[in-house]
């Protein structure tokens, strides 16, 4: 078991073959790099700080194009000595030489806050490399002169007043762990230095504070500079692994192409475990961006709604895929000693889809011909059964100018009106003995009324009518039959 143990071990660790290989690919892809250098100038160190200028051209010497160098030197009050410099291959030689012959003014004060404070501006300017790495070196003993904005009034090595306005400056860099920043604490020609000071100036930009020599640090950076350049970036990548997620527009069908891209700038990212909502069937199980990859997918569409007619609708959809991801090279991560595997990535969009809904034109025709059948169906029996046929209202007769004499009419559908010729009393009766039958029928929906005239002399309505069947309003029509009245209220 510890055989096996022991060789899975070995199998995880890199050779130096394999690391090499995988840094030198993660250094390639790392471009513009920012390096700044701030240099106390001050006499008392100023010969150990001209000492570095040859490791600092050196290093220069190096470097990729497309990589930017500053140096700030500092004494009595900050000089920028050498402007924020490109390296580009035709230029190389001539910004290496300027640098080992760099004039670094020198003073017998040293305001440390100044010094820092010009550093912060320089980091902080928009057109500043996104990543920098920073190396300052110093005795960080604070003594400026009486009129610095941030002299504390104290003799010999003082607190820097108003640091944190210098902190301020670079917090959003800091945070975002866009700077690799290394302290030198170095004693100067009295054997002096302030530990004070460069906890002060770490506090403010962050990074280490280191033993090293100076010059020393910058020859072993320059040999592992493979691996020590792009690591700020690769340290960034890893902190904040993700994808995100865009889409080509959707046909009618929801049909689309998915585009994964890695944010990440230098190391690769392969997703697994992956799972989404809002699309059809199910995605790859792993997938390697390299920065990106594409995967044809269907947009899982709802339901169309009913509609009568065919119409264009608007669709808005919500695809997310999580997966977890896995960074690379995994030698590199091993050199870096950098987690590989990032757990519950997700990223998501939302896609709107244009759709016909509804039948075509000759469906909607038959769909409204069968409605206007079935409502006008649905009607009739509704009516028949909620509004039962029957004539309502009243019935009043009365002879010669005679009492009114009602007749109970208002629930029947017929009534055969027997008038008693010479006068008594009128009544329902048998059709064959009636002058008038009233009648109400609904061949649809609407009511409708009729009377048969059987007799001779009558009037509908004041107006003269032969025997035989004629249309009245129900509830709203007078007759008269001879010497009879009838009003129907």
């Amino acid at each position: 078991m510890w055989i096996v143990l022991l060789a899975a071990l070995a199998s995880a660790v890199p050779t130096p073959e394999e690391a090499t290989a995988a840094m030198t690919a993660v250094n390639d892809r790392t471009h513009g790099m920012g390096f700044v250098f701030l240099l106390d100038s001050s006499r008392s160190v100023e010969a150990l700080t001209e000492g570095v200028r040859g490791d600092i051209a050196d290093l220069v010497n190096v470097l990729p194009e497309g990589d930017e160098v500053t140096i700030v030197a500092f004494h009595t009050r900050p000089y920028v000595s050498l402007a924020r410099t490109r390296v580009t291959e035709a230029g190389r030689q001539k910004l290496v030489d300027s640098i080992r012959t760099l004039d670094l003014p020198g003073g017998f004060d040293r305001d440390l806050g100044d010094g820092l404070n010009e550093l912060a501006l320089l980091l902080a300017e928009p057109s500043a490399a996104h990543f920098q790495h920073v190396v300052g070196i110093s005795n960080f003993c604070h003594e400026p002169t009486t009129l610095s904005a941030w002299g504390s009034g104290a003799r010999g090595c003082s607190p820097i007043r108003n640091q944190n306005v210098i902190g301020k400056q670079v917090k959003a860099l800091v945070d975002d762990r866009r700077l690799a920043v290394r302290w030198f604490p170095v004693r100067d020609s009295a054997d002096l230095v302030d530990m004070a000071g460069a906890d002060a100036a770490r506090r403010q930009f962050g990074g280490e504070l280191l033993s090293d020599a100076p010059g020393t640090w910058l020859q072993n950076f320059r040999e592992r500079l493979a691996s020590e350049r792009p690591r700020p970036v690769a340290t960034h990548d890893a902190r904040e692994a993700a994808f995100t997620l865009t889409a080509s527009a959707p046909d009618e069908a929801g049909n689309l192409q998915l585009t994964l891209t890695s944010t990440a700038a230098v190391l690769d990212l392969e997703l697994e475990n992956l799972a989404w909502t809002g699309l059809e069937g199910a995605p790859p199980s792993s997938l390697r961006l390299s920065p990106s990859a594409t995967i044809d997918a269907r947009l899982l569409l709802p339901p169309g709604p009913l509609s009568l007619f065919r119409r264009n609708e608007r669709v808005d959809v919500p695809a997310a895929i999580t997966a977890d991801g896995r960074l690379g090279p995994s030698a590199a991560l091993s050199v870096l000693a950098l987690e590989p595997r990032r757990r519950g990535l997700s990223a998501e969009v939302t896609l709107t889809v244009v759709r016909e809904v509804g039948p075509s034109p000759a469906v909607s025709v038959l769909l409204l011909a069968a409605i206007f059948v079935l409502s006008g169906t649905a009607a009739v029996f509704v009516r028949g059964r909620i509004m039962p046929l029957q004539l309502g209202g009243t019935l009043n007769a009365r002879f010669q100018g005679g009492p009114r004499t009602p007749l109970p009419i208002a629930s029947r559908k017929e009534a055969a009106i027997v008038l008693p010729a010479g006068g008594g009393t009128p009544s329902l009766g048998e059709a064959k003995q009636a002058a008038l039958i009233l009648r109400v029928r609904r061949p649809v929906w609407q009511l409708q009324a009729e009377v048969q005239v059987n007799a001779e002399d009558v009037e509908i309505n004041g107006k003269p009518v032969r025997p035989g069947v004629h249309a009245i309003v129900p509830g709203a029509t007078s007759f008269r039959a001879g010497e009879w009245r009838l009003t129907w209220e």
